[in-house]
């Protein structure tokens, strides 16, 4: 990471990418928390992240839109934009007001499916392509510190000063990383654009993730594994209260140490990538994660302080793998809409494994639960560990991947932020979940 540092550019993009990933975590739990606040029901609360998560559905959309404009001045006016539709959550006064709220979700939403592939974008510009890996680990580390810290500093403002004050601060955080932007000194060629109908253009990121093998059978172990993770955001609720017999809140600690080590898979990503290789990282990522599950069938204090953080580790650095898998084998034209096509598969494999989690709860137990989802995800991880020996990484590099405007430029990077969006969704299932069963029916509102 410190010849990734040595370049001016990133760091300057460093600083502005923690200072926005700070406000967007702080406002995020806090939103949840407001609308619990003004209306005193949990199913709102919990509609929060479901307006969030819904734009992802149009994602290969966002892409193609990417795809069209220069990364440096689009990401500026995304978050001055972003800025803009955060200042109406100044208007929230009372209950009648609460519609502004899943408005700016909504956006807050398409604000986070559209950035990935810009953002990456930008990357390749400023970072050679033998640093991507050690470039993603940099960027997944600060995005995982500040997972630490903001969603606490966003309830603890909240219910300090009230939600327009933390909408202040998500304000201030796109404000810096605009400014950080406009200060770095990069030089783009204009996207080419070749004549095609839009359909065809859209789906060019599917196409290009179904026709190449290794992106393919990554992709579909990413998904098929949270499609069966996405149920512990529900189920862990049983397990605190059933299991350990503690309150909701012990889920803050839970998440706290799971965090902890978050951070920790970010930082030794690019190491052991540059030992086994990236789609074996994502491979044994998947089984240490099947494990933690495992572990969590005994209800056991101690064990979960074991197995949390362990499960974040392996998280992160699966998917900082699968990220950087992306970029060395996706072309630098069509990046936003191979980023959007990843998203939306994961996305909505996560958000059926939420809703089918939080319905089978109620009739089946816990253990069960947690049982079935480690065999899926142990069997998962083994099948793409034998499938670890895929070709060497190398980027596909002409026109004729995707049938695409393609004109490669070389060394190509597709959204370092695709996977950190998937593993940003599962993060804020938690938070918000957290939030929805801790924040006490009849608090004051904001008023």
């Amino acid at each position: 990471m410190r010849d990734v540092l040595r370049l001016r550019g990133t760091r300057v993009l460093l600083a502005g990418e923690t200072t926005s990933t700070l406000g967007d975590w702080a406002l995020l739990l806090a939103l949840a928390i407001w609308v619990k606040t003004l209306t005193n029901s949990n199913s709102l609360a919990g509609l929060v992240l479901l307006a969030m998560t819904a734009p992802t559905l149009a994602a290969p959309l966002y892409g193609w839109i990417v795809d069209r404009f220069r990364r440096k001045p689009f990401l500026i006016a995304v978050n001055l934009l972003s800025a803009l539709a955060i200042a109406s959550l100044l208007l929230v006064n009372n209950r009648h007001d609460v519609w502004i709220i899943f408005v700016v979700c909504v956006l807050y939403g398409i604000s986070f499916s559209i950035t990935g592939g810009a953002f990456a974008g930008l990357i390749k510009e400023l970072v050679p392509d033998d640093k991507l890996g050690a470039a993603n680990g940099m960027f997944s580390s600060a995005r995982q510190s500040m997972r630490l810290v903001g969603p606490l500093a966003g309830a603890g403002l909240f219910a300090a000063f009230g939600g327009h004050l933390v909408a202040i601060v998500d304000i201030v955080s796109f404000a810096v990383a605009a400014v950080a932007l406009a200060a770095v000194r990069v030089v783009e060629t204009r996207p080419d654009h070749v004549q095609q109908h839009w359909l065809h253009e859209v789906s060019a990121g599917v196409r290009h993730v179904w026709s190449t093998k290794v992106v393919r059978e990554t992709t579909a172990s990413v998904a098929i594994g949270l499609l069966a993770l996405g149920a512990v955001d529900t189920i862990v609720f049983a397990y605190i209260d059933q299991g350990l017999h503690r309150p909701p809140s012990f889920l803050g600690v839970l998440l706290t140490v799971q965090g902890v080590g978050a951070v920790i898979g970010a930082i030794v990503a690019p190491r052991i990538m540059r030992r086994l290789g990236e789609v074996a990282v994502v491979a044994v990522g998947i089984l240490a994660f099947g494990i933690c599950i495992g572990l969590l069938i005994y209800p056991s204090t101690p064990l979960a302080l074991v197995a949390m953080p362990i499960a974040g580790l392996a998280n992160t650095a699966a998917f900082v793998s699968y990220s950087t898998l992306l970029q060395r084998r996706t072309p630098g034209p069509i990046m936003g809409r191979v980023s959007a096509a990843t998203d939306m598969v994961i996305g909505t494999a996560q958000t059926l494994s939420m809703a089918a989690g939080a319905s089978l709860i109620a009739v089946v137990n816990y253990k069960i639960m947690f049982a079935v989802i480690s065999a899926a995800l142990l069997i998962n991880g083994a099948v793409l560990w034998q499938r670890r020996g895929l070709a060497p990484v190398e980027v596909a590099g002409t026109a004729t991947v995707a049938g695409d405007d393609a004109k490669a430029r070389g060394s190509a990077m597709v959204a370092g932020d695709a996977a950190d969006a998937a593993d940003s969704v599962d993060a804020r299932g938690s938070a918000l979940a957290a939030a929805v069963a801790t924040t006490p029916v009849g608090a004051p509102t904001a008023d």
